[in-house]
């Protein structure tokens, strides 16, 4: 079956006020969705600080079966002097991982100077789901699997933000573009750990994939210390090299696979147990021939 689908189009849900809901436009795996919200669906903890805002509300997003989670806010901030003293809708786009069959959603408004607030809309208890179309996923010939023994503990380990970035690193001439090409994939990986003990570890095990879905490369990575967090947390990052894919210069050509996809799990080592979030965490990449 062909979809006839714009190959930019963005699918919209929209939660309106009065709770109401309407879709706009096919969901597809590989693009992107666009959540509109409507403010006035959650106004509970609405405070106002010495003339600021400090307040907001956040999408809370789950694409499955993965369970890969995604956040971000509603609102658009407005800045007078240096103080927020204005929130103004705005929509949050996501990009919709290629493996996702089905999007699972709520929202969170809070609040936290002056005592805690929250109000949740997540049609009490249900959340919100929407259906994922387009073409099969690929199927992944060896995922990372899960070791053995780890503990799920979203409340002790948990990704704050991740990206990947596939470069061409050849160096380029005083004027115009590189001549040739060596491609470098980067993970940057930032996250959070409840410090619970001074010693501990914190890792990823790593795969990186071609477009078929075979693996090719596989390897464990440390994460470093990179500083004290609220909650009585630690923030640690891994931000390096993970794949070095063809390499090539006028006359010569080293070939190796595309990268397109990095799928990692990130574990935490402390007082004798290893603490997983669980979540098999996935980025894509563009192919080499548009980097």
């Amino acid at each position: 079956m062909t979809l006839d689908i714009n190959a930019t189009a963005v699918g919209t849900l929209h939660f309106l006020p009065d709770w109401q809901r309407a879709d706009e436009g096919a969901i597809v795996r590989g693009r992107d969705v666009s959540i509109d919200f409507a403010p006035e669906r959650l106004t509970g903890c609405r405070r106002n600080w010495r003339g600021a805002e400090v307040w907001d509300i956040e999408a809370i997003v789950k694409f499955h079966p993965r369970g890969e989670l995604a956040r971000g806010s509603l609102l658009e901030r407005i800045y007078t002097g240096g103080v927020l003293t204005g929130l103004t809708p705005k929509r949050l786009d996501l990009s919709v991982p290629s493996d996702t069959t089905k999007i699972e959603l709520w929202f969170h408004n809070f609040a936290e100077i002056g005592g805690r607030c929250d109000v949740w809309d997540s049609r009490f208890g249900e959340n919100y789901w929407v259906d994922v179309t387009g073409p099969n996923p690929v199927d992944l010939r060896d995922p990372v699997r899960y070791r053995e023994g780890a503990i799920p503990s979203p409340n002790f380990v948990n990704v704050l933000s991740h990206s990947a970035v596939k470069r061409n690193v050849f160096p380029a001439p005083p004027s115009g573009s590189p001549v040739g090409k060596d491609l470098r994939t980067s993970l940057n990986v930032q996250t959070w750990v409840q410090n619970v003990a001074f010693a501990k570890e914190v890792w990823l095990d790593l795969h990186v994939f071609d477009r078929d879905g075979n693996r090719i490369e596989a390897a464990t990575f440390p994460l470093r210390w990179e500083g004290s967090a609220g909650g009585e947390g630690d923030l640690f990052r891994f931000d390096g090299e993970v794949y070095r894919g063809v390499t090539a210069t006028p006359g010569s050509v080293s070939p190796r696979p595309n990268a397109w996809l990095v799928q990692y799990r990130l574990y935490y080592a402390v007082e004798g147990q290893i603490h997983t979030d669980a979540v098999l965490h996935q980025l894509e990449l563009p192919d080499d021939a548009v980097t």
